[in-house]
């Protein structure tokens, strides 16, 4: 992981370099860093834009008593993309543009929480099968009715019943 991190740090900037070379022997130097101090400005508004649209429908998603998980990888994108904005070159504007484009953002949440979800299931043995039990207890505690349902990951459901045909013993009075 430090690796690749090491990298991330001595390749990106280098890449970024060189491509703010070759559009300003295209464009000019001036037109070039004109162009980066814009993406930065720009990507700033659009970070606070969606961040505070993506705020109300997390507290909107609260308020329905639903995670707001979706809402808070999204708020992680936006703030990504604008990171990645104000960094100066034209490659990591490219990554944060399309970090803050709504449906390539939603998009891309879905599908990080779908992975967590699936690593976190193996990691702890989920296996997606469900165990649902019901039961009814008498009067002095004993169970009367026991109900159980089993599906499995695989749609098969089976079902069981057990009933306490047995009447609870009653006191015997002299």
């Amino acid at each position: 992981m430090f690796k690749v991190f090491f990298l991330m740090f001595l390749l990106v900037p280098l890449v970024e370099l060189y491509v703010l070379i070759e559009v300003g022997s295209v464009i000019g130097a001036l037109p070039t860093i004109l162009l980066t101090i814009f993406t930065a400005i720009v990507g700033a508004g659009l970070m606070k834009n969606q961040g505070v649209a993506t705020l109300q429908r997390a507290q909107q998603s609260l308020a329905m008593g639903r995670a707001p998980e979706t809402e808070m990888m999204e708020g992680m994108f936006i703030f990504l993309g604008g990171l990645f904005l104000l960094i100066p070159g034209f490659i990591t504007d490219t990554f944060g543009l399309l970090f803050l484009i709504p449906p390539i953002r939603q998009f891309l949440a879905r599908k990080f929480i779908l992975q967590r979800q699936s690593n976190y299931a193996r990691q702890h043995g989920r296996d997606g099968n469900v165990y649902e039990t019901e039961w009814t207890e008498s009067e002095n505690g004993h169970v009367k009715q026991v109900h159980v349902t089993y599906h499995s990951s695989q749609s098969d459901v089976i079902e069981g019943e057990v009933l306490d045909s047995e009447e609870s013993p009653k006191k015997n009075d002299k």
